[in-house]
This record gives structure tokens, C-alpha cells and sequence, in this order.
């Protein structure tokens, strides 16, 4: 043999020996064949095959050898006897061949005691495995990549009442079609149980026909980084379920008492609700016309009042006017016969003369003659002031009368202007442009009392010097009366409230918050409305618009 071919059979794993069939010599044998056996080459070629294979099949074997019955062994398992008398297990193989016109005997033999041990824990890992498959309280399926059923176990079968028959006959296309179609999706479950090299884990609710319900959770079964199948796992969750859906019922019909009682409970709130409303809008009402009649008891009383100053300021401006009048005659009735005298005095004696021409430079004659028909003409004339402004007291103050009669509105503008100009003159210049509107039906000392409400904002909203214009102007349907002013104006958020009773934008103690809530009243029960248009920094305008046709007015206070 050459060196090269002893050098192949030497880096050979497995026992390599050449027996002479004859004698059953060993006439060749590798390096691993000394090395597991524990022999030397010398001594292997020494020794016959039988001391090494001394088993009884073995020996039976060798012996038809020897009568010249060459038969070729292929992985037959046996036992080799070593040098220690230790026996190793093998996997033979035994092949005649021939060499220079004999036969020979080629052995070739594979140490299995690794195997044998990986074989064994192999089994008892599967026996474990099987347990526990067994064991467990789920179905478990495992399909391989080829889509063939590797393994279920015995709950599997029962969970889907899988024939006896199916089973035995391994009938893996028809047991996942009978599982399929117990599935009410059966499209879903036939796509899961054929999606086996998906690399997601899924999890599904699988609703059966006959009312149970699984649930199923697959993964994928991994050799290495390669999916070699899929594990199904099925969980009958049927009764949970009917639970669940049992707990569902009673919660939802417990939600639609508690909704039923909500909505009765929010009727029964809308109804306080509105209740209260009611109440509180029957209060504010209550009120206001309480504060309403606390007003006009106070104007009326302040009306009282002004007619007996008026009465009293009237009688002594009576007389005192009368005086003045006969005083005048009498002073008229005096120069006329200071000039007689004067004429005169070209009779008289120079003396006489010299003494009354002193007598009058010393009191200025000539000038008490011109200034004192100037002074009782003032007085006079202030006189008649006075009267028309006791008049127009006695005009104002008639807020107790109720009783509706033919008005010029204008007139009572004038009146109000004139009782209430101490309030303007040093704030404001007063501009009027009337529209000569005709006389209506009203209740004129309430009306009044509206027109010194709207003069007396506008002057308090004026912060220095400012201008009031005083309009008014009529159609054929109604008659309208305005005030306008140039003061800081009413904010915008501000203008829905201005006539509410004690709301106000006058600082504490300026404004009772009254005044806009009374007039609206009185303008309201007038049959009329009032037009509010104000710009913040510009000014306010307030119109009072009145019907032409008269109108049953009662008490604004009532």
C-alpha cells in the first residue's frame, strides 16, 4: 500500500480492518482502529477478528466466512471487545472485495456511544415534551414548513372531534380542512393554519359552529434563523366567554337603568331648574318694581317738595315783581318832574342855581337818571326768569300724576333742561335741534323724568368739557326725542345690560343703577322702545321712539 493511501485511511474517523477470510486474520488496519480498540497496529495484526468481534451473531457470522460465505453487512449494530476487555458499540459495515485475485473482507466501523447517548437524552427530551404536551390544559397543533401535521396532542384531538380514523391514517389535508370548516370564519382560520413561515406571532378568536368559542395563538417554530413550522395553540375559552358575555348584558343593562335614572334625574333638574329660573325672574321682577316704586316715591317726593319751594319762592316773587312795576311808574313819574324842574331852573336866583348844580354833580344825576331805568328793567327781566323756572319746577314736579293727556315733548325737553342745567352748564354745551314734532297722548311728568335720566348720563359721561345735542323728529306712524353726547362711550360687552335694575358703569356712590331700568319702563308702558348706539372714546345716543297714537299708560311704578 502506498503511503498516500495509508495516509487516507489513518485521517478516517472510523475503524478501517482487512480481514483474510480464510484464517480471519487481520492483515490491515487503520490508526483509529488502534486508537478506540486500544491496541497497537502490531498487535491488531496479530489478532484474529473474532477476539475483537466476539458477540454471538458475530461468531456465527465469522464461522460462514470461514466455510466461504462472503456476505455484505450495511449498519448492522455490534459490540467490539478492547484491549481493556471494555466493549464499544459500533455501527459496522462489512464488504468483500478483492485484491490480487483473492477475496478479502473490508470492515468499516463508526463509534455510536456519542449517538447512542444524543439518541437517549433525545428520547427522554421527547418523552418529556410528550408529557408535557399531554399535560398542559391547551390543544396544541404543530404544523411543519411543508404544511404537514408534525405533532397534536390528545386534547387537540378532543377539542376538535377529530375521527379515530383520520388519525390513523395520518390524513394531515383532511383534519385541517374538518377544522376549518368547524369555524364560523373559516376563510380566517384555514389562512392561519396555512400561514406556517410567517414570522408573526398572531392571536385570534375562533368562533364555532356548535357555539363554543377557542381562542388560537401561533409562533413560529425557528431551527436556527430558518422557520421549520408553526405551534398552534387552542384555548377553549367558551365559558369565560358566556361570562364575560353574561357580565356584558347585566353591565349594559345596568348602564341603561342608570342612563334611564340619569335622564329622569336631569328632567326632574331642568324642571327645579327652570322652577327656580321662574322664581328668581319673578324676584328680580319683584325688584325692580319695588326699587322702581322706591324711585318714583322718592321723585315724587322730591316733586312735593319742589312745588312747595316753587309756592314759596312764587309768593314773594309775586309781590316783589308787582312792586317793581309800580316802582317803575313811580320813578318814571319822578324824572319827568325832575325835568320840569330842571326847565326851571333858568328862573331861579343864582344861588339857588349854584346849589342844585352842585348838589347834582355830586350825585351824578345825569347818570343815576340813565342806569336806574337800566336796573329796574335787569330786575324785571330777572324776575321773569325766575318765574319761568318755577314754573318749570312746578312743571317737573307733577311726577305723581298718572293720568295721560296731549303733551308737546319738546316742552317738557325744556322743562327738564331747565331743572337740571346746574347738573350741564359747566360740563357741556347744549345743542338743540328739534323737528317741530307734534303733541301726543302721554303721561308727560313721567316722560320728563325719563329726559332728566338721559341728560344727567350724558353729563356724567362727559369727563371734561363735551357737547350734548338735543334731536327730535317724527313719521306718520311715531315721534322720537334724542340725546347725544360725546363722552367715553358704553363698551360693546357692556350695552346688553344697561337697563338692568342696579347695573351701572358710574363709580360707587354716582349711581343708584336705576335710572336707564326706570325709563325703560316708563318708555315701555308708553307703547314705545328706546335705541341705544355708542362707540367707545366717541359718544352715546339715546332715542326714545313713541307712538302717535295714544297708548293705555298705567303707573310705570306699578
Amino acid at each position: 500500500m502506498s503511503s498516500l493511501e495509508k495516509l487516507m485511511l489513518d485521517h478516517s474517523p472510523d475503524i478501517m480492518l482487512l480481514v483474510e477470510p480464510a484464517e480471519l486474520r487481520i492483515v490491515m488496519a487503520n490508526r483509529a482502529a488502534g486508537q478506540l480498540l486500544g491496541y497497537s497496529e502490531e498487535q491488531l495484526l496479530t489478532l484474529p477478528i473474532t477476539d475483537i468481534e466476539s458477540s454471538l451473531q458475530d461468531v456465527f457470522y465469522w464461522e460462514d466466512v470461514r466455510n466461504g460465505q462472503y456476505l455484505n453487512i450495511a449498519a448492522q449494530e455490534g459490540l467490539y471487545q478492547c484491549a481493556d476487555a471494555s466493549l464499544l458499540t459500533v455501527s459496522k459495515s462489512v464488504r468483500v472485495v478483492e485484491h490480487d485475485g483473492r477475496p478479502l473482507l473490508l470492515i468499516e466501523a463508526r463509534d455510536v456511544r456519542n449517538e447512542r447517548q444524543v439518541e437517549d437524552a433525545l428520547e427522554q427530551t421527547l418523552s418529556q415534551l410528550r408529557a408535557t404536551l399531554e399535560s398542559t390544559g391547551n390543544g396544541i397543533l404543530v404544523i411543519d414548513w411543508q404544511g404537514r401535521i408534525a405533532s397534536m396532542n390528545r386534547l387537540f384531538s378532543a377539542m376538535w372531534q377529530i375521527p379515530e380514523e383520520l388519525l390513523l391514517d395520518r390524513r394531515d389535508a383532511d383534519i385541517l380542512a374538518l377544522i376549518s370548516q368547524q369555524v364560523v370564519d373559516s376563510e380566517l382560520c384555514r389562512s392561519r393554519l396555512q400561514a406556517i413561515v410567517d414570522r408573526v406571532e398572531s392571536e385570534d378568536v375562533l368562533r364555532l359552529n356548535d357555539g363554543r368559542v377557542f381562542e388560537c395563538k401561533s409562533r413560529p417554530q425557528y431551527l436556527g434563523e430558518r422557520i421549520v413550522g408553526r405551534v398552534f395553540g387552542f384555548n377553549d375559552i367558551t365559558q369565560r366567554t358566556q361570562v364575560e358575555e353574561a357580565l356584558r348584558d347585566s353591565r349594559d343593562r345596568l348602564e341603561e337603568r342608570v342612563r334611564e335614572r340619569t335622564t329622569d334625574l336631569q328632567a326632574a333638574n331642568a324642571r327645579l331648574q327652570a322652577e327656580k329660573q321662574r322664581q328668581e325672574e319673578l324676584i328680580r321682577k319683584l325688584e325692580e318694581a319695588q326699587n322702581q316704586l322706591l324711585q318714583s316715591e322718592k321723585m315724587a317726593s322730591i316733586g312735593q317738595l319742589a312745588a312747595g319751594v316753587a309756592h314759596e319762592i312764587n309768593n314773594p316773587v309775586g309781590f316783589v315783581s308787582s312792586n317793581l312795576g309800580t316802582l317803575q311808574r313811580y320813578i318814571n313819574d319822578m324824572l319827568r318832574l325832575l325835568a320840569a324842574y330842571e326847565q326851571l331852573e333858568e328862573l331861579m336866583v343864582d344861588t339857588v342855581v349854584d346849589d342844585i348844580k352842585l348838589l347834582k354833580k355830586e350825585i351824578d344825576a345825569a347818570y343815576l337818571r340813565d342806569d336806574v331805568v337800566v336796573l329796574l328793567t335787569e330786575s324785571l327781566d330777572g324776575l321773569q326768569r325766575v318765574k319761568r323756572i318755577v314754573q318749570d319746577l312746578k312743571n317737573f314736579s307733577h311726577v305723581d300724576r298718572s293720568e295721560q293727556e296731549v303733551a308737546n315733548l319738546e316742552a317738557g325737553m325744556e322743562s327738564t333742561l331747565n331743572v337740571v342745567w346746574n347738573e350741564l352748564k359747566y360740563k357741556a354745551r347744549v345743542v338743540k335741534e328739534y323737528g317741530d314734532i307734534p303733541p301726543i297722548e302721554c303721561v308727560p311728568s313721567q316722560l320728563n323724568q325719563v329726559f332728566m335720566n338721559l341728560l344727567v348720563n350724558a353729563a356724567h359721561a362727559i369727563e371734561e368739557q363735551g357737547v350734548i345735542t338735543i334731536r327730535s323728529g317724527h313719521d306718520d306712524s311715531q315721534v322720537w326725542i334724542e340725546v347725544a353726547d360725546t363722552g367715553k362711550g358704553i363698551a360693546p360687552e357692556l350695552l346688553g345690560r344697561i337697563f338692568e335694575p342696579f347695573f351701572t358703569t358710574k363709580p360707587v356712590g354716582k349711581g343708584t343703577g336705576l335710572g336707564l331700568s326706570l325709563s325703560y319702563s316708563i318708555v315701555n308702558k308708553h307703547g314705545g322702545h328706546i335705541e341705544v348706539n355708542s362707540q367707545v372714546g366717541q359718544g352715546s345716543t339715546f332715542r326714545v321712539v313713541l307712538p302717535r297714537t295714544p297708548a293705555s299708560v298705567g303707573d310705570a311704578t306699578h
